[in-house]
Parts: structure tokens; sequence; C-alpha cells
């Protein structure tokens, strides 16, 4: 495999500075790559830098390749903004948030699957029932669960109705 060529945008001390004064962990792992292939005390190869940084061969290929083509910019983390656009607009959020204060159009309690209809029939936005939990969380409401009633929790005159109405069945 012919060797990949090193094009030289900033020194190896410049390199090394911008490596040291990183705090991004994916974007300082990529610095400290492309500075041992800038230097030249030693011939390195990408294989041998992956091993010493802990990426793969195929990575540090990959850092090489867009170091050569855009310089340092190359090297930035680009998932910053990696993502769809959030199904609802702030609007429908706060209209969420308002309508998850009341009783459900069902009644009984909020649920991801009620959410996720909710939002369904008012905004015509599908979500899975897993998202409607999720925005029940970050809205900041929890789970609620009413307490079972257990026979002897109730009072004695409850209890006797009851235990009429299972005897008669």
């Amino acid at each position: 495999m012919p060797r990949l060529p090193f094009v030289r945008h900033l020194t190896a001390r410049q390199i090394h500075r911008k490596y040291r004064a990183c705090r991004h962990p994916v974007e300082k792992t990529r610095w400290h790559a492309v500075w041992l292939l800038s230097r030249t005390d030693e011939d390195r190869t990408p294989a041998r830098v992956a091993d010493l940084v802990g990426l793969s061969a195929v990575t540090v290929r990959d850092v090489l390749h867009r170091w050569n083509a855009r310089g340092p910019d190359g090297l930035a983390d680009r998932r910053k903004h990696n993502g769809a656009d959030p199904k609802l607009t702030p609007r429908q959020r706060e209209a969420l948030f308002t309508a998850l204060r009341g009783r459900p159009p069902d009644g009984g309690l909020w649920s991801g699957p009620k959410v996720a209809r909710y939002v369904r029939d008012r905004w015509g936005v599908t979500v899975r029932p897993e998202t409607g939990w999720r925005w029940l969380r970050e809205l900041g409401f929890t789970l609620q669960v009413p307490r079972p009633s257990h026979p002897r929790s109730a009072d004695p005159p409850t209890r006797r109705r009851w235990k009429k109405t299972c005897d008669a069945g």
C-alpha cells in the first residue's frame, strides 16, 4: 500500500501545542495522532500511530485524509450538529406541558402511549410510546401509579361489603 502524504499545515511544535491545549476528548486524540504523524524523529505509519493512540488504522488514515484536505479544521468533531430537528416546536411543547397538568382525554393517568396518541391526534406527529415516556420525564412528570388496595387496608364495613360480593359470586 502506498504511503499517505502528510501536508504540513502547521509545524510539529504548533501541532503539539494544539494537542496539549485541546480539551475535547475526541479532538485531542486526533491532534495526538496528527502530532505523531508530523514528527520527523521516527518514521511512523498510520497503523503504528493507531496502536499508540488507541484508534484503528482506518480511523487514523481517515483523520490524516481530513487533515490533508482541511488542515486543523478537519480534526473538529463533526458530531455536534448531528440529529434531526425536534418533533415538537417550543409552542407545541408548552401546549403539551399544559395538557399534561390536567387529565388525559380518556381519563386515568398520563402514560407514554397516551402522550404519543395525544400528540398524534392534536398535531399529526407520530412518535413511539417510548418517546411519550421521555417527554413526560423531560417535562418534569413522574410515573403516577395508584396504591394497590389490599382488603385489610379498608375499614370493616367496606371489608364486609367485599366479602358479601365475593361470596355471592
